[in-house]
């Protein structure tokens, strides 16, 4: 059985707030004789974690989220903490892409909260959060670090189910980043698409009619120097008098700076495989995390 159309009016109080998904997930690691081992962990609702020994690299532990949801509808709220003590290394990814279903009215909310200790390393690494169109979600992601350690943040978004030729023409996306590094505020972020979406997206200005984006974020010591191998493996200039024109691929957007001990990507592409292809070679630029196996199956 299933529905062919949702209204797009909000009529959240037909569904009960008890029959809405609610998903919470702790994960805890600490560094134990050169390695990083699993400490405590909590699933509730929909949220799973797991960590397969084919992750592993080096020094380093992989966790893969899993929604056994497949996906978060309205009125969903999804809550992942993450704590990596001091000097541990923790990869976080996901099974599959997140999907955000189209929403009878009520907010999906996404909650995502990082902390890394000293000398600790977290690389957040979530496949692609698919948002419907008509869907209406809220996230949020915010990381505590100490000041010697690393954090890489690599968030892709496709809009629409790009596959299907369907846009995110209405609905709701707002997501706020804020990034403190030893206590102190370094980083905020926020989007809001609402309101005449596909309008919005069409202008140059913004989107030019794509439907893919991603950040990538590395806030690290030694971030600012990895600026130039960044920019080469994109296609961009380096601002010198001399330096050739850009050189981007074809169907991506892209721009690089780094300021702070930060350094910031912004990805625009036609569509999701544009936009992975400029990941992986950011990512190989970067020379700080391998994609992780699971990207491949």
């Amino acid at each position: 059985m299933f529905a062919t159309e949702l209204p797009f009016e909000p009529v959240a109080a037909s569904i009960p707030i008890e029959r809405r998904g609610q998903g919470r997930l702790v994960v805890e690691a600490h560094a134990r004789d050169g390695r990083t081992q699993r400490g405590r962990v909590e699933e509730s609702g929909f949220a799973r974690v797991r960590f397969p020994l084919s992750g592993r690299r080096a020094h380093a532990l992989e966790a893969v989220l899993i929604n056994t949801g497949g996906g978060l509808a309205g009125g969903d709220v999804s809550q992942t903490i993450i704590r990596a003590a001091d000097a541990a290394q923790l990869v976080v990814t996901t099974q599959a892409a997140e999907k955000i279903y189209r929403s009878d009215g009520a907010l999906s909310r996404i909650a995502v909260d990082l902390s890394a200790g000293a000398g600790a390393r977290i690389d957040w690494m979530p496949q692609s959060t698919i948002v419907f169109d008509g869907a209406r979600v809220e996230r949020s992601i915010a990381a505590e670090i100490a000041a010697d350690a690393r954090l890489l943040l690599v968030e892709p978004v496709i809009l629409g189910r790009t596959a299907r030729g369907e846009r995110f023409r209405q609905g709701l996306l707002h997501d706020r980043w804020r990034i403190r590094r030893n206590g102190r505020l370094v980083y905020a972020d926020g989007l809001q698409l609402e309101g005449d979406i596909a309008r919005l997206l069409d202008r140059r200005a913004t989107a030019g009619g794509w439907a893919a984006f991603a950040t990538l974020l590395l806030v690290a010591p030694d971030a600012e120097g990895r600026l130039q191998e960044v920019r080469a493996a994109l296609g961009l200039r380096d601002g010198s008098p001399e330096d050739p024109p850009d050189t981007l691929p074809a169907n991506l957007e892209a721009g690089a700076s780094a300021w702070d001990g930060m350094l910031s990507v912004r990805l625009l592409a036609r569509d999701g495989a544009p936009l992975e292809a400029a990941i992986r070679r950011v990512l190989a630029a970067l020379g700080v995390a391998d994609i992780p196996r699971i990207w491949h199956s």
